[in-house]
Order: structure tokens, then C-alpha cells, then sequence
């Protein structure tokens, strides 16, 4: 009878040694799984940072060439955001640089890589196999006039440009270049049309 109690006695601590152990393990893999978030995403927006962009893009690159796919980058800037810091101040900046993360969410899907580039610059990488340009424009678009529609107060808009892996290149740092400078030539054509 009394092998039985030591038995069970031992039994009880193990179960709450292991407790005890789960609950560590657990706490430490969440304090990892922050840490990483913290390294990875930009803390005002919550969307990818620069160095998550340069990591992924190795990686997406390398699936263009191996399943060829196509890899969209959408280099975005925003329109007249530099008013908004200027006239209403930095916390107004803020407002609505996390209202246009949100627009950015709702409008792409939730597996492409949104990244906050830098102050009010974005990039979008999107791998498709069977992307169609004109389905993208319209994508586009539409964020535009969610964006456009959400910050009527501030007249802030949005002007974009794509490239295309394989097709016009390969390096991250070219098809990045090529975007900003087709985004450029959106900004100056919708400043020619008002």
C-alpha cells in the first residue's frame, strides 16, 4: 500500500514538473515568436520592414526561377503625405500612415508581402503564376480611391509602379529601381491631369 502512495506521490510531481515545464516552454517560445515580429515588422504600421523584404525576396526570387512564377513589386508612394506632418503634425503622420497599412491589407491578399519601404514609401511583392497586368491595374486603382476616400481630410493620394521577375529582372535592387521610377512617372502624370 505504501509503494502505491509514493508511486502516485511521485506521479502527482512529475505531472506538475511537466506542468510547470510546458508552461516555460510556451513563454519562452512567445518571447522568441515577439522578439522575431520585433526584428521582421515595422512597429508603427506592424507591415514587413527593409531587412524582412531584403530576406523574402532572395527567397521569392529563387521560386520565380524554379516554378516559374511571376513576382509583381508594386512600389507605392503616397501623394502629398508630407502636408499632412507640415500642417497637422507628426501624430497626424501617424494616423494616417496606420490607416493606409490597414487599406493595404484589406486590398491585397493576406499571403503577399506588404513592406513599409521607408517614411511614406511601400512595396508589394505579389508571386502569381498566372498574373494578368490588367486585373493588377485595377487592383491598384481601387486602393488608390480607398485611400483617396479615407484621407479626403488631408488630400492624400497615392501613385504606384510595377516590375516584373522574370521578365524585366532578376535582382531585387533592379526591379525596385525600375518600380520607383514608373511610380515617378505615375506621380508627374497625375499631376499633369489635375
Amino acid at each position: 500500500m505504501r509503494e502505491n502512495i509514493k508511486i502516485q506521490l511521485l506521479q502527482n510531481m512529475l505531472e506538475e514538473v511537466t506542468k510547470k515545464y510546458d508552461y516555460f516552454i510556451s513563454q519562452q517560445n512567445e518571447k522568441i515568436q515577439k522578439t522575431f515580429d520585433m526584428a521582421i515588422r515595422d512597429s508603427l504600421t506592424n507591415l514587413y520592414n527593409r531587412q524582412y523584404l531584403d530576406e523574402y525576396s532572395k527567397q521569392a526570387l529563387g521560386r520565380v526561377d524554379r516554378h516559374e512564377n511571376t513576382l509583381v513589386l508594386i512600389f507605392i508612394d503616397l501623394d502629398n503625405f508630407k502636408a499632412v506632418n507640415d500642417i497637422y503634425g507628426h501624430n497626424a503622420g501617424d494616423e494616417v500612415l496606420i490607416k493606409v497599412s490597414k487599406i493595404f491589407q484589406k486590398t491585397f491578399r493576406q499571403y503577399d508581402i506588404i513592406v513599409r519601404y521607408g517614411g511614406d514609401e511601400f512595396i508589394v511583392l505579389i508571386e502569381n503564376k498566372n498574373y494578368e497586368e490588367e486585373n493588377l491595374y485595377d487592383i491598384l486603382e481601387k486602393f488608390v480611391k480607398r485611400i483617396e476616400d479615407s484621407l479626403k481630410k488631408f488630400s492624400v493620394s497615392a501613385s504606384y509602379g510595377c516590375s516584373f521577375a522574370p521578365k524585366e529582372a532578376v535582382e531585387i535592387d533592379k526591379l525596385i529601381a525600375l518600380a520607383d521610377e514608373r511610380m515617378y512617372l505615375h506621380k508627374q502624370e497625375k499631376k499633369v491631369k489635375r
